[in-house]
């Protein structure tokens, strides 16, 4: 039976007629009656039912409603979010709703919906899947996301009112994935909002000590930036600049976070209030960056130019570091007021300020993370491995700018590596890439990017992508895209039948004469790489010394008398002398890597002529190439020849060949092997 409409006649109460007055201030005579209607269809959806604070429901949608229309968001927007729980928690259809207000209401609405029939998985599971749904719908419409991040301000400012072990799971959440979020998409003021909020329940002591402790040096804090207000304004009066000087604290959480990281209290840290400086244009930008570094000397490394080279969130702003009045340290932002509109609004500015904003291609580049998160969603990836994606990406805080060998600037997060590079590039270069050049130097595919770098990936047909590149590759698409071509070549997406074809094989296998199963040794030296042979692993196993097999080369066995199996690398003459025998016929067998989930260990020695300093920049060299040493011995003759030897960690001859190249550039370095 369909639902029917509230009489639109039907007057709201005089309090909620200002609140629905304010709601829609910024909205034309049409789009004032459909929120209008929304409102009237959600309180009368939701008449039956109470918050845990008692209070009529209506309330929370309403809050959210005005948390949206404070970022000025458009008339759809402000009516799903007034409808966003209606299709969850009551009656309502999507068809109806579709009618009454359509599509795209609905969708917005269905996005932020949270999927109920889920009754029997796990809390994780639950959230996992949500997040995913509500992604999947953000990277289609942007104010998906918008809507959620205000539904989740409100709950958190109401959330004294649910049980403590609730109160802290979902303060946890809103500081692990929507606030960090919030701040991708450029949406601070949010942010700040939601951290400061999750905070007060996560840790309520610290919280009210910073609290505390902020309104005692209030007095003092607005004495000092009122003084440095003053000289900023004369010393750009006579630079003939317009300008606007703000004063601005901290918000609790980056308080919180700087105590924590420098092990301070708070009466140790200074820096708890900045000026912000906002401009006309981009020259008058870097003209008052100059003048505010005539009146104060600059503090060494703290100046960051986020204008020429914009965060990927499309936020834009200078930052120095000065020692300010009193010779305590001062924090100047400089931007103009359209850059302050996206750093406040992030990706709502697009709605909010959509005929004022004129670098709408920065702003819709905020969908680039989104994007990446939804590649994510491919169907092997379980839902712990999706969490754990989603919030170690969101984790990263900065981004490396990098330039393709056309240089093209692309914006990685920070820690990202060659090989993430070649796989946003494209999922084919990444999956035959074997390392790379930064400048004219080669580097490894572990070694992470710095802002500046122009990279050019090096590929081989002859790549050996593995599982082990999981533990250093940082951006989710990447991962997603090996996980994916994993699964395919390992047959974890065979049809039935193939899978039942195995098994048979597999069946008939143990009919016939096999290796012998490793025995359990208390101390091995020998190497325990995984090799696979016709589907089995486990089996004994001793590597060639007469051409050291590496993960990564080709390889192929022996099966000796008392089936042992002995690995060499293919077309190894000694193994084919010992297969040509009359006797040893038949008892070579077909041998592959299994995919690892551990580095191995390589040794390397080094011959080469002594100087100073050799050591140094050989251990220097390693950890540049991204290897991690887990042993070195020096060794130096009375003739001055080197012999230094290295126990490094290699997960594949490619790395370890990269690694070998770079070490032989060395002044001094004769000859360089590695033995097993």
């Amino acid at each position: 039976m369909p639902f029917a409409l509230p009489n639109e006649k039907s007057k709201p109460k005089s309090e909620t007629e200002a609140k629905l007055a304010h709601i829609t201030r910024h909205l034309d005579k049409n789009e004032k009656a459909m929120v209008r209607k929304a409102y009237l269809l959600a309180e009368d959806a939701h008449k039956f039912q109470k918050r845990l604070s008692g209070e009529p429901y209506i309330i929370h949608p309403l809050s959210v409603a005005e948390i949206l229309s404070n970022l000025e968001m458009d008339c759809e927007t402000i009516c799903a979010a007034l409808l966003h729980d209606v299709l969850e928690d009551t009656d309502i259809t999507r068809e109806y709703m579709d009618k009454e207000f359509g599509p795209t209401v609905t969708k917005l609405v269905d996005g932020v919906t949270k999927i109920s029939e889920m009754k029997n998985q796990s809390r994780e599971n639950r959230q996992a899947v949500n997040i995913r749904k509500m992604i999947l719908a953000t990277v289609e419409d942007a104010r998906v996301i918008i809507i959620k991040l205000a539904d989740k301000t409100h709950n958190m400012q109401t959330l004294s009112h649910q049980a403590e072990h609730k109160r802290e799971r979902i303060a946890r959440e809103v500081l692990d994935i929507y606030a960090p979020l919030a701040g991708r998409l450029g949406m601070y003021g949010m942010k700040a909002q939601l951290e400061d909020l999750a905070l007060s329940h996560l840790d309520s002591v610290a919280y009210q000590q910073i609290k505390e402790a902020i309104a005692e040096k209030k007095a003092d804090r607005e004495e000092r930036i009122k003084v440095t207000k003053s000289i900023i304004e004369s010393k750009l009066r006579e630079s003939k600049i317009r300008a606007k000087v703000l004063g601005r604290t901290k918000h609790f959480y980056s308080i919180y976070q700087k105590m924590k990281e420098q092990h301070k209290s708070i009466d140790e840290i200074y820096d708890l209030s900045g000026v912000r400086v906002l401009v006309d244009t981009i020259q008058d930008c870097y003209t008052t960056l100059g003048v505010i570094h005539t009146i104060w000397n600059p503090v060494p490394g703290r100046f960051k130019d986020y204008i020429s080279l914009p965060k990927s969130n499309g936020y834009q702003s200078l930052h120095t570091g000065v020692i300010g009045p009193g010779g305590k340290y001062l924090e100047v932002q400089i931007r103009t007021q359209e850059m302050q509109n996206v750093a406040e609004y992030g990706i709502a500015a697009h709605w909010a300020y959509k005929e004022k904003i004129k670098n709408t291609k920065t702003i819709q580049e905020n969908f680039h993370l989104l994007q990446n998160i939804a590649q994510m969603q491919d169907e092997g990836a379980d839902e712990k491995t999706f969490m754990e994606d989603l919030k170690t990406n969101l984790s990263v805080s900065e981004d490396v700018y990098v330039f393709t060998p056309k240089g093209e600037i692309i914006a990685m997060p920070m820690g990202s590596t060659v090989l993430d590079f070649a796989f946003r590039i494209h999922t084919e270069i990444g999956l035959s890439c074997t390392g790379g050049k930064i400048g004219n130097k080669p580097v490894s595919i572990r070694t992470a990017l710095r802002s500046g770098d122009q990279v050019h990936i090096i590929t081989s047909p002859h790549a050996k992508p593995n599982a082990n590149w999981l533990r250093f590759l940082v951006t989710p698409q990447a991962r997603s895209k090996l996980r994916s071509f994993l699964r395919k070549r390992d047959g974890e997406d065979e049809p039935a039948e193939v899978r039942t074809e195995t098994a048979e094989k597999e069946k008939k296998n143990d009919e016939v004469v096999k290796p012998k199963a490793r025995p359990k040794k208390e101390e091995d030296s020998s190497p325990h790489w995984e090799v696979e042979w016709e589907g089995q692993t486990g089996f004994d196993t001793r590597f060639a010394q007469c051409c050291s097999p590496l993960p990564g080369d080709p390889i192929e066995g022996y099966l000796s008398k008392n089936h042992v199996v002995s690995v060499h690398k293919r077309g190894c003459p000694s193994l084919h002398t010992i297969a040509d025998q009359e006797e040893n016929s038949g008892r070579l067998i077909p041998l592959h890597w299994k995919s690892q989930t551990e580095n191995y260990s390589a040794k390397i020695e080094i011959s080469g002529s002594d100087r100073p300093l050799l050591f140094l920049d050989l251990v220097s060299g390693l950890t540049r190439a991204g290897a991690n040493i887990l042993g070195a011995e020096a060794h130096t003759a009375s003739t001055g020849e080197v012999r230094d030897r290295f126990n490094i960690e290699v997960d594949s001859r490619e790395l370890l060949e990269t690694i070998l190249s770079d070490l032989r550039r060395i002044p001094g370095v004769l000859s360089i092997h590695h033995i097993v």
